[in-house]
């Protein structure tokens, strides 16, 4: 018999190959195997799309009567979009199904399993779950939050400088750490920026990777709109770009709002919270237009604003081998933090060696952890003996 594990974590790279592209429906990936042999692959390519274990069995040219079928997250049991894909696995014969996770969603969580093992499927539980939990983490928090997914990206020198007392940030950080980056955007929804980034900087919040150019959205944040429409983000495809501003602005800027929109950018009004705008307005926005997976790339007062406010989920901070001094622009502006029992600490710590930099990533709310709680719940519940 085939390791489980390991054809789990292949379902896992299948599932990443959907990342991106499918909104507010989870990445998930599927593996059909028939007499120790894989017979069928498939991912989840596309919001509305067929699911992942459908593109399995659609990819299957052999028999899959009596088949195993290996699944990162637990079949959907509910009409959304598409038909429940536990009604097609029974249809088809397939005799075991291997689970990663348990579905998050409460419509689904456990339901699809259970109708699995009351139709005479034998149902197997929890592998790889860190694993396949992870790839969902965006989709975990819209269901429990209904928020987008957070990720700060933020690229410095040793001692936390983002830029020099110019202005100057080009290149902090190598082309290795850069290329990267570069990956991180190609599997967003959006990329988000402050203005004031904006102006110093004149970013494209593309993403270059493999000799791919992609367009998630680009999302900025510019209270008093100041923006202009000379700027590099509306250069290619200007229908991704969303402004958010002010509501006041859309009686007092009225011209300057119809001449950015004439581009295709939108421009939505958004309400104000102490300095700037208020992020669960924003967040609100763009949940909205399916937009749940933003990296947020913006300078120290914004990346502290989303670890205030609690919206913050994950951090990719780079670092060079390199000193600015205190001349330097620092990484975060005040988080308001004046004892160490008040530190914010990130769990799940990694750090990777890229050439001459180091990228660490963590991870300010854990709801991996959530899913493999639940999956452990579930699996003691309805897995058989």
């Amino acid at each position: 018999m085939a390791d489980p594990h390991e054809i789990m974590l292949e379902c896992v790279n299948l599932a990443l190959a959907g990342k991106g592209h499918t909104k507010t429906n989870p990445v998930v990936g599927a593996i059909i195997v028939q007499n120790g042999r894989v017979i069928g692959r498939g991912f989840h390519k596309s919001f509305g799309g067929d699911h992942a274990e459908i593109e399995a069995i659609n990819d299957c040219e052999e028999e899959i009567n009596g088949s195993d079928l290996y699944v990162t997250l637990e079949p959907c049991s509910h009409f959304g979009k598409t038909p429940p894909c536990v009604e097609t696995i029974v249809k088809k014969g397939i005799k075991r199904v291997f689970v990663g996770v348990v579905d998050p969603n409460p419509v689904n969580a456990g339901n699809g399993i259970e109708y699995l093992l009351k139709n005479g499927v034998e149902v197997y539980v929890g592998f790889a779950e860190k694993a396949c939990a992870e790839i969902i983490e965006e989709f975990a928090k819209y269901i429990y939050k209904k928020q987008p997914f957070y990720s700060l990206k933020i690229a410095q020198t040793l001692d936390g400088k983002i830029a020099a007392k110019d202005g100057s940030s080009r290149w902090i950080t190598d082309e290795t750490s850069r290329q990267h980056a570069h990956y991180i955007r190609s599997v967003s929804d959006g990329i988000l920026t402050g203005i004031g980034t904006v102006q110093a900087d004149d970013p494209a919040l593309s993403a270059r990777f493999l000799g791919l150019k992609k367009y998630p959205y680009k999302i900025i944040l510019d209270s008093s709109l100041k923006i202009s429409t000379e700027r590099e983000v509306f250069a290619e495809k200007p229908e991704k770009c969303i402004i958010f501003t002010s509501r006041s602005n859309f009686d007092e800027k009225t011209a300057k709002i119809d001449n950015i929109r004439k581009t295709g950018a939108e421009v939505v009004p958004c309400n104000k919270l102490n300095d700037g705008l208020d992020l669960q307005n924003v967040s609100d926005e763009l949940v909205k237009r399916g937009v749940l997976n933003v990296l947020v790339e913006g300078g120290g007062k914004i990346h502290a604003s989303f670890i205030k406010e609690g919206m913050a989920d994950k951090a990719y901070v780079f670092i060079a081998g390199k000193i600015l001094g205190a001349e330097g622009i620092d990484s975060l502006a005040s988080l308001n933090i004046n004892n160490i029992e008040g530190c914010k600490t990130l769990s799940d710590l990694n750090v990777t060696r890229l050439k001459n930099d180091f990228l660490f990533t963590g991870k300010f709310y854990d709801y991996a952890k959530d899913i493999i709680n639940l999956t452990e719940r579930v699996r003691n519940r309805c897995s058989p003996e």
